[in-house]
């Protein structure tokens, strides 16, 4: 991996403490998981930003030595790491609320909500074992919500989305 790490994390505000008292035990203490390493800086940013009602964390950490990578260890050989399963699916988590609640209420979502949906969902159906049968039938419907909000298309952004729900319900149903 390196001596750089990059880690992203979606947290609910009120949770911020827990979170920044367990990155000050893992650099005490030494962290596990995500935060593996993070002991051995000798650089680290931490920076933070609010969106769709939860905290968008991002942290670098340069390390002095060669440090195991806390992603997925997917993909083809010298592609780019991807996170953990779990961890995109958290990011998208708040975007899609927010995607459904606007449209629901007759509004239309900010483009950066659609695209950062979008693109996590692209990442996503790129995992292997995570409801692979529901994949191809998850891109139509993301295809077709793109379309309507290309088309500025309230009413069929409202049956889309209403289509991603049930596929997202169909397969959490199988694998959550």
């Amino acid at each position: 991996m390196g001596n750089g790490t990059k880690l992203y994390k979606q947290v609910e505000q009120k949770d911020l403490p827990a979170f920044f008292r367990e990155l000050a035990d893992a650099l005490e203490k030494g962290g596990t998981d995500e935060l593996a390493c993070v002991d051995d800086f000798k650089k680290f940013k931490v920076s933070g930003v609010a969106e769709y009602g939860q905290v968008r964390l991002k942290m670098k950490f340069k390390t002095e030595q060669e440090c195991a990578s806390p992603f997925a260890d997917e993909g083809e050989p010298g592609a780019p790491l991807k996170p953990r399963y779990k961890d995109l699916k958290q990011h998208m988590k708040s975007s899609f609320r927010m995607l459904v609640k606007m449209i629901h209420d007759g509004e239309t979502p900010p483009k950066e909500a659609v695209d950062s949906f979008l693109q996590d969902s692209e990442l996503m159906v790129s995992y292997t074992g995570y409801g692979d049968e529901f994949y191809e039938t998850y891109i139509k419907a993301c295809e077709a919500f793109k379309a309507a909000y290309d088309a500025g298309d309230m009413a069929q952004m409202h049956t889309t989305i209403d289509v991603l729900v049930h596929e997202k319900g169909r397969c959490h149903a199988k694998f959550a």
